[in-house]
């Protein structure tokens, strides 16, 4: 039975329209992604956890679709907002693909590496029959095959060559590795690499006949795109993540035809300029991390991103997205609301954006 969604009749063509213009940096305004849920109320049951791994493997692929059709029903796509559902398993799942020990808890995962093993003996490949990799595949094409026609259906959170690494033999050991044993991290970076190739094309193959391409992030794209990520680079220098990180970005970007990378905190601003300098990667989302001002607090770095020629994605609240486009303008940019309004609210905003844009 298909699902009833908040989203207009010619929605598709609005969305396929409109973002393969700012894919070009053809679209005079920003793209503003409001998802916008109904409140719930005492008679209304709580809508899914999204975090799948909460959801043991006795239950079914379709079952666990069940769990999710209520928040589709319940949620307005506004704006530039497209109706998608993204399969959860969390950050760096495909170290467990590779063989980690995974243990899936309440709204996360924790990854045990095996204790005292050596980076000599550590190899990476995909394991087909592991439990997860099915688990991913298995959720991932039932809800292509119940929802393709309707929904965009994500490709589950691939992390970072390095994120991945470091879940399979420690984050401690790995930054030890990065001093003592350069050339085992190269050749490791490289298998990690094919390894990350080889889950994205399995899962796009899965995928690609539906509502366009989209992962984790807010991005849509009409052919293969991925929203890139090395959250370990925070803690290395830009030398080490010219050697080890960049060539796997740059490899990515070269398979992908709308790659875009995930700038996670201050600790990963230091490779801001490399990252700008790879042509292939069309732009950079910013994410200030915990603790830090949002999003309209660092028009400098935004602006500085828009004048290398790339793409912008950032979220922000309501107040925050007017402050942004008052200030840069709307060219160039995606705004990802991550306040929460109510249908009527998120109408009221948009409204006023539109007024703005007006103004510019």
């Amino acid at each position: 039975m298909p699902v009833t969604l908040h989203f207009p009749e010619n929605g598709w063509e609005a969305i396929a329209q409109n973002c393969t213009a700012w894919w070009a940096g053809e679209l005079p305004r920003a793209l503003v992604v409001l998802e916008c849920i109904e409140p719930q109320d005492e008679t209304t049951p709580h809508y899914a956890s999204t975090f799948l791994g909460n959801y043991g493997p006795g239950v079914a692929a379709d079952k666990l679709l069940d769990l999710f059709e209520q928040r589709l029903e319940a949620t307005h796509y506004l704006g530039d907002a497209f109706p998608r559902f993204w399969p959860n398993f969390g950050p760096g799942i495909v170290a467990a693909y590779a063989g980690a020990s995974l243990r899936a808890v309440q709204d996360t995962t924790w990854f045990s590496p095996e204790t005292g093993s050596i980076i000599t003996d550590l190899h990476v490949h995909l394991l087909e029959d592991n439990p997860w990799w099915q688990r991913v595949k298995a959720v991932t094409r039932a809800a292509d095959e119940r929802w393709g026609k309707q929904l965009s259906i994500g490709l589950t959170e691939l992390g970072g060559n390095m994120d991945i690494m470091a879940k399979l033999s420690g984050t401690q050991q790995l930054l030890l590795d990065l001093i003592d044993s350069q050339e085992e991290v190269d050749r490791l970076v490289d298998e990690t690499h094919q390894l990350w190739l080889q889950c994205y094309q399995a899962l796009y193959e899965i995928t690609r006949q539906g509502r366009g391409i989209t992962c984790w992030g807010p991005c849509w794209s009409p052919t293969p795109g991925y929203l890139l990520q090395s959250d370990f680079s925070y803690m290395i220098s830009p030398e080490m993540f010219e050697r080890f990180v960049l060539p796997d970005i740059s490899g990515c970007c070269d398979s992908l035809d709308y790659p875009f990378y995930h700038l996670d905190g201050k600790g990963q601003l230091p490779h801001l300029e490399m990252l700008l300098s790879l042509e292939r990667l069309r732009g950079i989302q910013w994410v200030p991390g915990d603790g830090q001002p949002q999003a309209e607090y660092w028009l400098p770095l935004l602006k500085r991103i828009r004048q290398s020629g790339k793409l912008c994605q950032v979220y922000a609240s309501a107040k925050g997205a007017v402050k942004i486009m008052h200030e840069l303008g709307g060219k160039g940019l995606l705004i990802a609301i991550n306040e929460a309004l109510t249908p009527q609210q998120g109408q009221a905003l948009l409204e006023e954006i539109d007024m703005l844009e007006k103004t510019k």
